[in-house]
């Protein structure tokens, strides 16, 4: 069973930590930025999974847990990112030492914090801690999978303990762990959305995929908050020249669908690659998110 508690603990103490990089968001349109940035920065350790599985890791729960200190926590917001033994130590601060991360778990979805138990899902360990008057949530992300509990007694997240092509048979690494955060969701959702992936989704880039996973989780959260849906619907087109997610829920329609700041981190992450974001009343009801962006043989450069 995985642990999505947020235990206040620091992290254990390691004598080969080396601070690597840091970086301030201000707000959400900085974090796309700042990606590039720690991506860079953490480059890929020789004892690395091939398949940069442990690096795709450490960027979606650097976007979740920046995310969550910006929309819930009080600036200014800090992310250091240090090199431990085994892998990385990320450790995201803010002023709201008095707001402890609470996982959306048996509880109000508008409340938040539903990105918390896929962090603690992706990540080896985590915990959160106050120096002063500054919190600080943190999560390790080995870039060896572990087939045992970490010294900290917190067991390796489902498809850490060993690469995905070893545990989903048949499956490729982007499409399970698309299916994971769907999992993810449907804990808060209260039923689990019906999904159709078509396309070679294992030949995307990771810039790409890391995006998608984030709109993906981005987009069933609002579903959960806003539209008191009883159905969801994703479709995920994968062609030569674009990827298309569309998520239809069944709710209430554009009047539960959240303002546009609820929106604007998707729009960037559609803007990014050149593509475009669309919300808009489904044909049967409910709401129709679109989130369309071309493919690219490369990650794209930076902005100017």
């Amino acid at each position: 069973m995985i642990t999505t508690q947020w235990p206040q603990r620091p992290p254990e103490p390691d004598p080969d930590l080396t601070v690597r990089w840091k970086g301030a968001p201000r707000v959400a349109a900085d974090l796309t930025e700042l990606r590039r940035e720690l991506h860079t920065a953490a480059g890929h350790r020789p004892e690395q999974d091939d398949d940069d599985d442990a690096l795709d890791r450490l960027l979606l729960i650097f976007e979740e847990l920046a995310s969550n200190a910006l929309r819930h926590g009080r600036p200014p917001v800090l992310v250091l990112l240090a090199t431990v033994a085994a892998g990385w130590l990320l450790d995201v601060s803010d002023s709201a030492a008095d707001r402890p991360p609470t996982p959306a778990h048996g509880r109000d979805a508008a409340a938040g914090g539903m990105g918390l138990p896929l962090v603690a899902r992706l990540a080896t360990a985590h915990g959160w801690t106050v120096h002063g008057d500054r919190k600080h949530v943190w999560a390790r992300i080995d870039a060896i999978p572990v087939s045992r509990p970490s010294a900290s007694g917190v067991a390796p997240p489902i498809g850490v303990a060993r690469p995905i092509r070893e545990s989903v048979a048949g499956a490729d690494q982007s499409a399970a762990r698309i299916h994971r955060v769907i999992d993810d969701r449907a804990a808060v959702l209260g039923f689990r959305p019906a999904r159709w992936v078509t396309g070679p989704v294992a030949e995307l880039t990771s810039d790409v995929v890391t995006d998608l996973l984030a709109v993906l989780a981005e987009a069933l959260t609002n579903v959960a908050r806003h539209a008191c849906a009883g159905s969801v619907d994703i479709a995920l087109t994968v062609t030569a020249d674009g990827v298309n997610l569309r998520v239809h829920d069944d709710g209430i329609g554009l009047a539960g669908a959240p303002r546009d700041g609820g929106l604007c981190d998707l729009r960037r992450r559609a803007t990014w690659h050149g593509g475009k974001l669309c919300v808009q009343p489904g044909l049967a009801g409910g709401t129709l998110l679109t989130w369309a962006v071309p493919r690219r043989p490369t990650v794209p450069g930076p902005r100017r």
